[in-house]
């Protein structure tokens, strides 16, 4: 069974909150002026739609052998072989590869200037990758 990582609850219930919100004020617009407008804003409410069900959807699993990092458009698998180091900044986590490459988390992503206690999370699932990944490296 693997480990999932994901913000607090009301750090996720924030985007999809807004973006069902969104959605909501875009179908009303389409259907309160119509015409052409009706079909343009109905495909922008789905738009949302989709938005707030992938806001939900946004974790990090960690399974023995790789880190899948699900984000807002792609889910990265990472082989542990291939972590250099997990970490967290002002931006959010990121997991550094050995080749330098770096992956962001989309679950774990803040902007820059953000109170102390949004930034929790991020820190506490950074040190709890950073744990495990040299568990693993040291099992190898």
């Amino acid at each position: 069974m693997p480990v999932i990582l994901r913000p607090p609850l009301w750090q996720r219930a924030t985007p999809t909150v807004a973006l069902l919100g969104l959605s909501v004020m875009t179908a009303a617009g389409g259907v309160d002026e119509g015409g052409w407008l009706l079909p343009v804003c109905f495909a922008g409410a789905a738009v949302g739609m989709v938005g707030a069900a992938r806001s939900l959807a946004l974790r990090i699993e960690v399974h023995p052998d790789e880190l899948v990092m699900v984000n807002w458009f792609r889910t990265v698998h990472l082989p542990w072989t291939r972590i250099a180091r997990c970490g967290c900044d002002e931006d959010g986590l990121w997991v550094r590869q050995n080749d330098d490459g770096l992956i962001r988390s989309a679950p774990f992503q803040y902007p820059s200037v953000t109170f102390g206690f949004v930034r929790r999370p991020a820190e506490t699932a950074a040190a709890r990758l950073e744990k495990i990944r040299r568990k693993r490296r040291r099992r190898r």
